[in-house]
Formats: C-alpha cells, structure tokens, sequence
C-alpha cells in the first residue's frame, strides 16, 4: 500500500502515529488512575490511627471494667461485683444498640417530597 507521498509508504508514515498514540494513551489511563487512588491513599493513614485508637479503646474499657469491679469489691462479695457491673454494662450496650438501631431504620426511610407548586 502506498500513501499519497510519493516513494514513502503508508506503513512508515502510520508507525511513528500509532506508538505516539499508545504512549498518549497509557499515559493519561496512568494519570486516571493515579487520580482515582489518590483519596484511598491518602485515607490509608487515617484508617491506621482509627484502628490503633480501637485498640487503646478496648484496652482502656478492661481497665475501666477492672476498676469498677474492684471499687464494688469494697462493698460486696467478689462475684456480685462483677455481676453488678456486667448487668449495668450490658444495659448501657442495650440502649446504646437500640438507639443506632432506630437510627438506622430512620436513614433507611426515603425523605418526604416536597410538594410540586
């Protein structure tokens, strides 16, 4: 096949253009990406501390427990202790559950339409 320039065929004229645009191509598909991931990378520092404080959290909750545990030691047996404060514990877990439960089903509900005028 020839192309319109004389003694130059259409393949060499097409060659140079075609891997200019691959290049171009896997460029900016490599810059897509870059973008997309960007916010996930950037977020991965913040998901470590989070999980870090939940560690701690936990941590500070057993030594909260023991404490409370041992404050009620003062005044009643060993195992009533602990049952008092695994009773106002779960409570507490009870309320708290209920709320986010109702909170949840509030989300879920769609928002009123406001009437067209």
């Amino acid at each position: 096949m020839t192309s319109g320039i004389p003694r130059v065929p259409s393949r060499d004229l097409l060659q140079p253009l075609t891997e200019e645009l691959g290049a171009v191509v896997h460029r900016e598909a490599e810059r897509v990406r870059q973008e997309i991931m960007r916010p996930y990378r950037e977020s991965r520092a913040g998901a470590r501390l989070l999980a870090g404080s939940a560690v701690l959290g936990s941590m500070a909750a057993g030594s909260a427990t023991a404490m409370a545990i041992r404050l009620l030691d003062r005044r009643l047996p060993a195992t009533a202790s602990a049952a008092v404060t695994a009773a106002v514990f779960s409570a507490g877990a009870s309320v708290m559950a209920a709320a986010g439960r109702a909170r949840m089903r509030a989300a879920r509900r769609p928002a009123p339409q406001a009437a067209a005028t």
